[in-house]
């Protein structure tokens, strides 16, 4: 039996966030991935004040992240490099970057509006991954990382920051919703699964999604799916959220990384 910890409880005396660590929530759209990622990135901000912290967001509106940001003290930033605060304001401990999307017209045509938004949207992510893996000491946060992955083709990239970042002390943290990715697009590096000292996965009976459990490393895979499918639903605010599986790598035993199960 794995322990169970009510939120608050994991999130203060349990979680433990260091420089370059890398962070993957995994779970189906709308089990409250948004809200526990936000939650975590503010304990380990708490803990880190020396990290800037950068949160990508590639939706055109989110309300939840844009709540978030504010309770942060995120500065939200339309492009990369952000502008520099007056002489008299201090320092944000950290940006949202939000690059406002291509509309077009309606004698455009659809197919090359959506192409010139990528596009656009893409540079601007780019930008920021890249001045946080070169510089370092930051925490990169990719909302939606399988859209940014593959949709806007950032694959290789995060990659890169997965296998090399750590060292730089840049963290990669993303939140990923269908882990067997998709047909038409493919699906996000294995290095998503193995590369975090951090997991979080929400409930998931998808056969093709927990498949790639058995991508994490130093855990037993059937296990994981066992736990996995069996968490606990709570019913909140019209939500329907479920308990996560937490799986740390940091400090390690001779048995496997550390589990526990988080609840809402």
């Amino acid at each position: 039996m794995l322990t169970s910890l009510p939120r608050k409880v994991w999130l203060e005396e349990y979680f433990t966030y260091r420089p370059g660590e890398h962070f993957a929530i995994i779970e189906p759209t709308q089990g409250g991935k948004t809200r526990i990622q936000y939650q975590a990135l503010q304990q380990a901000m708490r803990q880190n004040p020396q990290l800037s912290a950068r949160v990508t967001i590639p939706k055109r509106r989110d309300r939840e992240s844009a709540a978030w940001n504010a309770a942060l003290g995120l500065k939200e930033t339309p492009v990369w490099p952000p502008a520099k605060p007056r002489f008299w304001q201090p320092e944000p401990p950290g940006y949202a970057l939000w690059p406002r999307h291509v509309i077009g017209g309606p004698d455009e045509d659809p197919e090359a509006v959506l192409i010139a938004d990528r596009h656009h949207v893409r540079h601007e992510m780019m930008a920021c991954a890249q001045d946080g893996y070169q510089n370092g000491d930051c925490i990169h946060v990719a909302d939606d990382i399988h859209n940014q992955a593959t949709i806007l083709e950032m694959n290789i990239f995060f990659e890169e920051m997965l296998t090399m970042g750590g060292a730089m002390g840049c963290g990669l943290w993303g939140a990923n919703q269908k882990p067997s990715g998709s047909q038409g697009s493919g699906g996000i590096t294995s290095f998503f699964y193995n590369s975090p000292t951090h997991l979080l996965i929400g409930k998931d009976n998808d056969e093709r999604n927990v498949k790639r459990f058995g991508e994490i490393g130093g855990v037993d895979p059937k296990y994981v799916r066992y736990v996995v499918s069996n968490l606990r639903i709570h019913h909140i605010d019209g939500h329907n959220i479920s308990d996560k599986l937490y799986i740390t790598k940091a400090g390690s035993s001779e048995f496997g990384p550390a589990m526990c199960i988080v609840g809402p």
